[in-house]
């Protein structure tokens, strides 16, 4: 059944509310929250101060299941009291903002069921019902995007920095230790060769080879791409590490197996403990294109 005036009376009318949300380890937070009930779309939009830095708002990334409750009292004992629960699946969406403005990070809830007390139907009622679906009102993509938002971004994108810095430092000096420092130790790696290596001994031992041979020693620049912050504490990233020549400019890309090459690089960084750590990496050569 559609969500009938009683309930859209009661929401319209109400501003704040409490959301539950279940973090990645399991754990249920419940915030008091302000919201407005979007009569365009039909859905709950939460907002607040530094919302998307909030727990629940990195929560719905990773599990989108939501409660939200809107309640009161206007009388003594069970009859005195009104509540509209609303359950569904919330996402990370932004509400455009004035003009030259920035705009406006939300929870956005799609309302799939609706559970209710003494709403629209004298005292001492209760009511629960399923939402009908209506074609556009809750425009879930098949593809959803998994990014957390601007400050997860941010945050996963300085720690991409670091490391970087980390690997231009190493490869200057020629020292495979500084290269490797916050290699995971049980990171994979692919090479530019489809080779697969597991583990940071196996890698260190590699890499501590190539910095003696002085391979690829001070002729090569790293930079950084684009990041992805899919999960809290988890980065993607882009790398590029870009060969130059004995002058110090960037190698055009060759199709010579033997001619010096650029490569990008895919890099995943987990955080543990406070700290960042370089759990995965794949290689791969930059040719001309066809």
């Amino acid at each position: 059944m559609p969500l009938d005036q009683a309930h859209l009376d009661y929401l319209t009318s109400h501003r704040q509310g409490r959301l539950a949300t279940v973090a990645p380890d399991g754990t249920p937070q419940n915030k008091p929250v302000g919201y407005r009930y979007n009569t365009g779309l039909g859905s709950i939009d939460i907002g607040g101060f530094n919302l998307a830095a909030s727990a629940k708002y990195r929560n719905i990334a990773v599990n989108p299941d939501v409660s939200f409750v809107v309640d009161d009292a206007i009388g003594e004992g069970a009859e005195g009291m009104r509540f509209v629960e609303v359950r569904g699946r919330a996402e990370q969406a932004e509400v455009p903002a004035p003009e030259h403005g920035d705009a406006t990070p939300v929870i956005r809830i799609w309302p799939r069921r609706v559970v209710s007390w003494n709403i629209g139907q004298g005292p001492a009622s209760f009511q629960s019902f399923d939402l009908d679906h209506v074609a556009g009102s809750e425009p879930r993509p098949a593809h959803p995007a998994v990014g957390l938002g601007a400050t997860a971004t941010r945050l996963a994108a300085s720690a991409v920095a670091r490391q970087v810095e980390e690997l231009q430092e190493g490869l200057g000096d020629t020292d495979a230790e500084i290269y490797n420092r916050h290699f995971a130790a049980d990171v994979i790696w692919g090479s530019p060769y489809g080779a697969v290596v597991t583990g940071y001994d196996d890698l260190h031992a590699i890499h501590a080879r190539f910095h003696r041979q002085g391979s690829v020693a001070a002729r090569s620049r790293y930079e950084v791409v684009q990041v992805l912050a899919p999960a809290p504490g988890v980065a993607l990233a882009q790398v590029r590490r870009v060969a130059l020549d004995d002058a110090g400019k960037p190698v055009e890309p060759s199709a010579d197996p033997t001619a010096k090459f650029s490569e990008m690089a895919l890099y995943v960084l987990v955080r543990r403990d406070g700290q960042w750590w370089l759990a995965a990496g794949q290689n791969t050569p930059i040719r001309p294109a066809p």
